[in-house]
């Protein structure tokens, strides 16, 4: 492929190999930056920060266009005409509590609930609450008590505080006396009008995983109750606050989910909870009828925010998670109805419950909002979007009519705020409205149900009201979404604008394939391709892009997403000049075979990729397919046959671990001892075998033999970390909670390894060493099972891809005798190559490998409390959460440090590695980007949105690894060894 053209002029070739040919001019340019290639330079910083802003603002935008609040304000409240059956409402939430639990016998055939379960079949109704996703407490608690479903952006207070301030039972009642939780409480006192929402609730440190007798929290408020009703009788001014009408009162009962979490639902603890629980609301009851007189006014409802499932975690949409039990009885509830035909429900394990002779009645969670408000006589919460469960009233035919009718009237309040201010922000002619519920029909259909109701066709209206309230839902997300088009497509052209303009970067600069176009040059082009007109007619468009946009009075936010398309295509016009020349020199015709092998194999491996984001066993297939990567490249990779069977082992056995169940669902600490011993023996031996190395070389002088050092405390510190695992589990075993000194050590560990890595040396095969050694304590206190392991073998599988790579390339230095520092002053930068872009895609392999390799967090349940037990026990979701994020990072540097090692020693210019890692995981990013949805069940909406997050989340973390890998592999406190090499 090489020579020159008959006119003089050097032909320029995209070389698919390591030899590469290029012109005078720009082998100059690259020799003349070739000492930048650790010290990033000025423009690779800027690129860097100006991809950072792009995808957080790229990122950002799925909360904006998916998750931004459903709520709505400024609507008139709506309330039954009817006078209510009960003066007062007591509400019992048993967090964490399964329906297959509750209502399940044990193995002698005897319920764990007994109370409850008479209930059901003397008393009241009964039936399951359908949650949804996500499966916390706090979405949980907003659906039971306000109606609506929790919006994602409660994620950035942590389930805990107002996003948005909401309307809710509690603060629509007279007065609410609550008692529990510090977490769940407060948010309904802070978002009430007024002061009549009280609350009454322990401290957050009582909220301990690993205390011995969680259910502790449910007596505690039993007692709080018993005292409130015991100092009622000698306070009057309380006294007469309590004989009024529409009260409420909440007990929050925390014992079963922080039971559930530690000791898993099918343990005793959390059977025995359950029974603690029974007898505490039968003791209630009690307590109600007698203060009260019996006088038949207080209604009781007993549910749960969300369930558990076997391994102790919620969040997702498991069955075990989204049903949970309601039990309803007292004034305005119906007594139990007897069938001899029960309706069959698709959960399987409600057949072992022996409740089929007694009428089971299902609801949304949201429902019972509007549940509560009826039967106390309170108007609907105006955020509620539940539809009232006739099924469990009491009530007459013309009850329930008038009843259904104030509740489509609340929905419609909603649906017609929405529309109005969608109306006002968008231009008359473009408007275009929900056509099933124009306001002329809107009017008919109320008209309508009022004749109904007055001339005595009650069901008829209740038939009609229930169909408008589906109506006004349905309008309600019509105009949720209203933009959702318009924002999403910009989008996409802003992704596909960055991944061409940061493809004519790779180009321009990388490929050795085009020159730097001089002014007068550009003065010659025609005018399309020239810089003035370019930037006059995006200009142009950019003015008209943000008059339609303030016309529309939209967010700031949404001009980001119509403006950085805008930006980014303007940047891609500027360098059309870039295309030009490549078509020009580059012969298409006869180096198709290259081109396809630059884009086809990756095109087909990112897919594979994407699918490998819902089946984990293809991250498994991938391994043993680039185990077979020796097999069929050059011959040059087998010169060192003890590394190529080395690499092949060590992929095949690093493919086992997809295939194994997710890890936090069985905790085993043999596993985690055994690997942190493991590791201690190996390091040891390798101390000594770099060091004996190190002696060999008669060039390196002994004073800085003493790095070594930092080696040995490593080890001493993996030992330590071992031992205390060992002694933590021991102690949460005993129910002894987790010791200071433990906890302490935990933290000093902690810190001692992020900073170990800048004391060791800068040798490649030493500071690897040394930062692997500084990850692996860190990892080991947050692991609960074979994650070591894994850890362990991705360390050696990249050691031996590293060592190929060498062969490959056919560097006639060892690995050893490598020194990141030293490397950079006699660094040939050359042109990037097809196995650059395979070197590319192992790297987003790898680190998708290191996050799936033993369960990720793409599901929001795989979260396992026990994980962070060496850290913290008491419930702090922001601490814990940092925790499980530090250890799904640590093999992403791992990874990335190896990876800056290849391409050091390859000669690869860090800009373009970089480049092109980015082209790839955008591409990854649109992909999920496409397949996010807001319909089908809410798992699958969930799972959608959590794929393109984690995405986003690696695309701007790798930015981050950039850097942070250069400065682990390169900065070093102590004083550099030096080799004869350099």
């Amino acid at each position: 492929m090489n020579g020159k053209k008959k006119d003089g002029r050097q032909r320029l070739n995209f070389v698919p190999e390591n030899n590469v040919e290029m012109s005078v001019d720009k082998k100059k340019t690259f020799d003349q930056s070739s000492n930048q290639i650790f010290l990033m330079n000025t423009d690779t910083i800027c690129l860097v920060l100006a991809g950072l802003f792009t995808h957080l603002v790229f990122f950002y935008s799925i909360f904006d266009i998916y998750f931004t609040s459903p709520l709505v304000h400024g609507m008139t409240p709506h309330v039954s005409p009817q006078k209510p059956a009960a003066s007062r409402l007591v509400l019992f939430s048993a967090d964490g509590l399964r329906a297959d639990k509750f209502f399940g016998l044990d193995e002698n055939g005897q319920s764990r609930a007994p109370y409850l379960r008479n209930i059901i079949r003397k008393h009241g109704a009964w039936g399951v609450s359908h949650t949804r996703v996500p499966t916390e407490s706090r979405p949980g608690h907003v659906a039971l008590i306000a109606g609506f479903y929790e919006d994602v952006s409660a994620v950035a207070k942590g389930w805990k505080e107002n996003p948005v301030e909401f309307d809710s039972v509690f603060n629509q009642s007279r007065y609410t006396w609550s008692w529990g939780s510090p977490d769940i409480l407060p948010m309904f006192a802070k978002g009430a009008s007024g002061d009549h929402v009280l609350t009454e609730m322990y401290t957050s440190d009582e909220e301990d995983f690993a205390a011995s007798h969680a259910s502790d929290l449910d007596t505690w408020v039993f007692d709080k109750v018993r005292a409130f009703f015991e100092g009622a009788k000698l306070d009057k001014d309380l006294y007469k606050k309590l004989q009024k009408d529409k009260l409420v009162f909440f007990l929050h009962l925390l014992g079963i989910d922080t039971n559930g979490h530690s000791h898993k639902p099918h343990s005793k603890v959390y059977l025995k909870n359950i029974e603690l629980v029974d007898t505490g609301i039968r003791e209630m009851v009690k307590l109600f009828d007698d203060f009260y007189d019996r006088d038949g006014k207080t209604t009781f409802i007993m549910s749960s925010d969300h369930g558990m499932t076997n391994w102790g975690s919620h969040g997702a949409g498991n069955p075990h998670e989204t049903l949970t039990p309601i039990v309803a009885w007292g004034a305005g509830i119906r007594g139990p109805l007897v069938i001899s035909n029960q309706v069959i429900y698709p959960d399987t394990f409600s057949q072992e419950w022996k409740l089929h002779d007694i009428k089971r009645t299902d609801v949304n969670q949201a429902d019972i909002a509007p549940l509560m408000s009826s039967v106390i006589g309170v108007p609907y919460p105006m955020n509620s979007v539940g539809t009232l469960p006739l099924s469990f009233l009491s009530s007459s035919d013309f009850e329930k009519a008038e009843s259904t009718f104030a509740n489509a009237q609340q929905i419609l309040e909603q649906y017609q705020v929405k529309m109005d201010q969608k109306k006002s922000t968008t231009l008359s002619v473009a408007f275009r409205p929900f056509s099933k519920l124009l306001p002329s029909i809107q009017k008919d259909r109320i008209r309508n149900i009022r004749n109904l109701i007055n001339s005595g066709q009650y069901q008829l209206a209740i038939t009609e009201s229930q169909t408008l309230i589906e109506l006004g839902l349905e309008g309600l997300n019509y105009y949720h979404g209203y933009d959702r088009f318009f924002l999403g497509l910009s989008i996409v052209f802003g992704f596909v604008g960055w991944m061409i303009y940061t493809l004519t970067l790779v180009v321009r600069d990388h490929s050795g394939l085009v020159s730097v176009t001089i002014k007068l040059e550009k003065l010659s082009q025609p005018v399309w391709l020239q810089d003035k007109p370019i930037k006059l007619v995006f200009a142009i468009i950019g003015v008209a892009v943000t008059v339609l946009l303030k016309v529309q009075s939209l967010l700031f936010t949404n001009y980001m997403y119509c403006l950085i398309p805008v930006v980014l295509w303007m940047f891609v016009a500027l360098r059309l000049t870039v295309f030009q020349q490549l078509f020009k020199k580059f012969n298409l015709a006869k180096n198709l075979k290259t081109v396809f092998i630059a884009i086809v194999p990756p095109v087909l491996g990112l897919e594979i990729l994407v699918m490998g984001f819902f089946r984990r066993e293809l991250l498994s297939v991938g391994l043993v397919m680039i185990a077979a990567w020796p097999l069929i490249t050059s011959k040059s990779i087998w010169k060192d046959k003890v590394t190529a069977a080395g690499w092949i082992v060590s992929c095949l056995l690093l493919s086992v671990f997809p295939l194994a169940p997710v890890v936090g669902r069985q905790i085993n600490y043999i596993y985690v001892i055994t690997s942190g011993v493991f590791v201690v023996v190996s390091a040891t031996y390798l101390i000594f075998w770099l060091k004996r190395s190190h002696e060999v070389k008669k060039e390196r002088k002994l004073r800085h033999q003493h790095i070594f050092l930092v080696n040995i405390i490593q080890v001493v510190v993996i030992g330590l970390a071992t031992y205390n695992v060992w002694t933590v589990s021991s102690s949460i075993a005993r129910s002894q909670g987790l010791p200071f000194i433990n906890r302490l050590t935990s933290y000093l560990i902690l810190v001692f390894s992020m900073i170990s890595p800048f004391l060791g040396g800068t040798s490649v095969t030493h500071r690897l060493f040394t930062v692997t050694l500084a990850l692996f304590p860190p990892y080991l206190l947050l692991s609960i099972s074979y994650e070591d392991l894994f850890f362990v073998t991705l360390t050696v599988v990249l050691y031996f891809w590293m060592k190929l790579e060498i062969n490959l390339n056919d560097k006639k230095v060892s690995l050893e005798d490598c020194d990141f520092v030293a490397s950079s002053k006699n660094h040939q930068h050359r042109s990037i190559n097809t196995e650059d872009i395979r070197r590319a895609f192992y790297y987003i392999f790898f680190i998708l490998v290191a996050f799936f390799g033993t369960g990720n967090i793409a599901s929001i349940n795989s979260f396992e409390p026990a994980s962070v037990y060496c850290f913290i026990t008491k419930f702090d979701p922001f601490m814990m959460g940092s925790l499980m994020m530090l250890k799904n990072v640590l093999p992403f540097v791992l990874v990335s440090c190896v990876f800056h090692a290849i391409h050091v020693l390859t000669s690869i210019p860090t800009k373009a590695l970089f480049l092109i890692v980015l082209i790839m995981s955008d591409f990854m990013a649109l992909n999920f980007f496409f397949l996010v949805r807001d319909y089908g069940s809410w798992l699958e909406i969930g799972t959608s949105i959590s794929h393109y997050v984690i995405v986003m989340c690696m695309i701007i973390f790798l930015m981050v690894l950039f850097v942070l890998s250069h400065a682990l592999t390169t900065v070093s406190v102590l004083p550099r060894i030096k080799h004869s090499r350099e």
